[in-house]
């Protein structure tokens, strides 16, 4: 197979302004992957805070992503909603398709043990949302509700529709 030598990235230049630049990759060594990206989403709230440049300064390193490049404000490569084919790396996972917290990129090279397989019939977009609904994981481990606890949910974005969903599962919980 030929190596894909150079890939196609999204930066925030500086807040407001965002670019497109070609990027060198590194050839895999034998415990990594090269992914070719298919899908990547975009979490609107976290997201829009990195473009625009609004994300606190004491916030910088809890907000930085598994492969982000640059720093904030910017430039920055900043994303973790990717989902995209294998074309080189282990046996085992050569032509799957992987979930990844990888900024928007065409293709991109990462310890083999970054990428997660995704689950036969379930399909690549909806697999790029896995990230959110562990961000609802999260939020939900932190805030520890119990039975009988009354919780309200704020907002429904992507992660607060997923934390709604999860707090109806919580036995005693109840929908307005």
């Amino acid at each position: 197979m030929s190596f894909t030598t150079t890939a196609q990235s999204f930066w925030v230049r500086e807040p407001g302004v965002g670019e497109i630049r070609t990027v060198d990759l590194p050839r895999p060594g034998p415990s990594d992957v090269l992914v070719r990206s298919r899908w990547s989403a975009i979490s609107a709230g976290t997201e829009t805070l990195v473009f625009r440049g609004r994300v606190p300064v004491d916030q910088y390193d809890t907000m930085r992503a598994p492969f982000q490049q640059g720093d904030f404000p910017g430039p920055t490569a900043y994303g973790y909603l990717s989902v995209g084919t294998v074309e080189d790396g282990p046996d085992h996972l050569l032509g799957q398709t992987v979930f990844c917290l990888h900024p928007h990129q065409t293709s991109y090279v990462v310890p083999a043990a970054a990428v997660l397989p995704v689950p036969d019939g379930v399909p690549g977009r909806r697999a790029a949302l896995a990230g959110t609904v562990e961000t609802a994981v999260n939020a939900l481990w932190d805030a520890a509700p119990l039975i009988g606890d009354r919780v309200a949910c704020i907002g429904a974005g992507m992660v607060g529709c997923c934390v709604a969903r999860l707090l109806a599962g919580i036995p005693g919980s109840r929908r307005p």
